[in-house]
């Protein structure tokens, strides 16, 4: 007997959620999984190395470009500091 309901319980669950949500709601929220999971373009670690890359690329100054002073307030900064300052 435990072992039934031990496979039967992700499916209590399942009854249970979907009664929760409205069962219309709960049919078009899995279609738009399986859709989402059937349509997907590339995996998950292909996708990690395609944003590492945009990022990396985006990160790359490319020659003769002006360099970027990192350091010290951006602008801007010291005039809404000394707005919002009051003593």
């Amino acid at each position: 007997m435990f072992l039934f309901r031990l496979l039967f319980s992700p499916v209590k669950i399942v009854l249970i959620i979907a009664r929760a949500m409205g069962y219309n709601r709960f049919v078009i929220f899995l279609l738009g999984m399986a859709v989402g999971l059937l349509v997907a373009p590339t995996t998950g670690a292909e996708l990690r190395a395609r944003i590492r890359a945009e990022v990396e690329a985006r990160r790359a100054v490319p020659p003769g470009a002006p360099p970027v002073a990192t350091t010290g307030p951006p602008p801007g900064a010291v005039a809404t500091a000394h707005l919002l300052y009051r003593p």
